[in-house]
């Protein structure tokens, strides 16, 4: 699989100034290089509103617990708004990106399912690799590592290490070596 896709990734990771090892080795933790791999991640609450463009507002105790969207929830035109709440809940692709996260990185198609679209997974991906790289400065203040932990956990893992292991992974991943800044 990895050669098959290997050429996009590459392309993508410097379409955004990402080492493109690293950006192969996100995508070997991540999906094992499966195009189509993706995982509903119920427990996942950062959520985007698609009709304001902003973060869903917090929800309640019963919402987080809830299968289905809250009434005030928006989906695309043409997306039923359980169908889009769910699937902003699931990451996708090669670089498993969440679905609210691609969405807040500018992603408007109508179905998130086009993330395991190679290419287009990759763009959002590196997109979110970068933002936290380069416009939140954690690659100048936790170096790659830090970069890393903010993918897979948000920025507050970033900053008090909550998921360690996931840097240790793409570390492996990178043959024990991390890409010069």
């Amino acid at each position: 699989m990895r050669q098959r896709f290997q050429a996009h990734a590459i392309a993508a990771a410097e379409q955004h100034n990402l080492p493109p090892a690293l950006v192969c080795a996100v995508v070997t933790v991540e999906s094992g290089w499966e195009a189509t791999a993706s995982r509903f991640e119920p427990h996942y609450r950062y959520l985007w509103d698609v009709r304001s463009n902003t973060p869903f507002r917090r929800l309640t105790t019963t919402e987080s617990n809830s299968e289905q969207a809250p009434p005030d929830f928006h989906a695309p035109h043409g997306v039923g708004r359980h169908t889009e709440w769910q699937h902003q809940q699931t990451s996708w692709g090669l670089m498993q990106i969440m679905g609210a996260v691609a969405r807040e990185r500018g992603f408007t198609a109508r179905f998130l399912t086009a993330l395991c679209e190679p290419k287009i997974g990759l763009e959002y991906g590196c997109r979110h690799l970068a933002h936290y790289a380069y416009a939140c400065r954690y690659l100048e203040r936790f170096g790659w590592a830090g970069v890393c932990r903010a993918y897979n956990g948000g920025p507050y893992a970033a900053v008090h290490v909550t998921n360690p292991e996931y840097p240790h992974k793409v570390f492996a991943a990178l043959g024990g070596k991390w890409p010069q800044s």
